[in-house]
């Protein structure tokens, strides 16, 4: 049952698309499924929305808010593929979306109705696994966020951030924007351009041409302070 949409899942789960243009690996199996665009700033996913589809991210870039009056600050997380938004509703047994999903970039979604994809990954093991795996990379990162935020001062988070990216490799550039990089470890715009300054005098970082640069010698300052923190 639900054999042509079984099939696109495996290729989006296995990467066997163009993130860029999807559509050629997969219009052939798009039956119960939807394969969606939204451009930048459309809204994807509305709170308070019965709970009626999974949707799968593809490609591009999505931001999570929830709707509080009280609290301009509304951007709850950022999230890239292959992330199942949706899950927690269904898993949970919610009948209605608990946040709003807008695009941050062009991106493609496969939006199934809950019902098939309950009844695929009851049936389809490899399907189900790489659920799993999706879930658990997602858990993993809203875990290590919520302890980063309880442990860490601000500029803590921005430093441990800053040594975990460098990490990978250096010299690192980082690619985000003042505003993106606040928005993302939900640091006041004002106090992160304070602790920028103060990471530059202490060496932890090189402040060029509106660039954060962190070189293998700031990288060693950095993981003096975070190298041992395990999370």
């Amino acid at each position: 049952m639900y054999s042509k949409t079984s099939k696109a899942l495996e290729i989006i789960f296995s990467g066997a698309y163009n993130p860029i243009n999807p559509y050629p690996a997969l219009q052939e199996y798009l039956s119960e499924a939807r394969l969606l665009d939204f451009q930048k700033e459309e809204t994807i996913i509305s709170q308070g929305d019965p709970c009626r589809y999974i949707y799968i991210l593809i490609s591009g870039r999505v931001s999570v808010l929830n709707c509080i009056s009280w609290d301009n600050d509304n951007v709850i997380d950022f999230i890239e593929p292959l992330d199942i938004m949706g899950m927690v509703e269904y898993l949970n047994k919610i009948n209605a979306y608990t946040a709003f999903v807008v695009a941050q970039s062009k991106c493609y979604i496969l939006r199934i109705p809950i019902s098939v994809f309950e009844t695929i990954i009851r049936e389809n093991a490899y399907i189900c696994y790489q659920t799993l795996v999706t879930m658990g990379a997602s858990l993993k990162s809203n875990m290590d966020r919520a302890e980063t935020n309880q442990l860490f001062h601000s500029k803590d988070i921005l430093g441990h951030y800053l040594f975990l990216q460098a990490q990978r490799k250096t010299p690192y550039v980082c690619p985000l924007t003042r505003k993106d990089l606040a928005e993302i470890l939900h640091i006041n715009l004002r106090t992160l351009y304070r602790h920028l300054a103060d990471f530059e005098g202490k060496g932890y970082i090189e402040l060029r041409k509106g660039k954060i640069i962190i070189e293998q010698k700031n990288l060693e300052k950095l993981s003096v302070r975070y190298g041992d923190v395990i999370l």
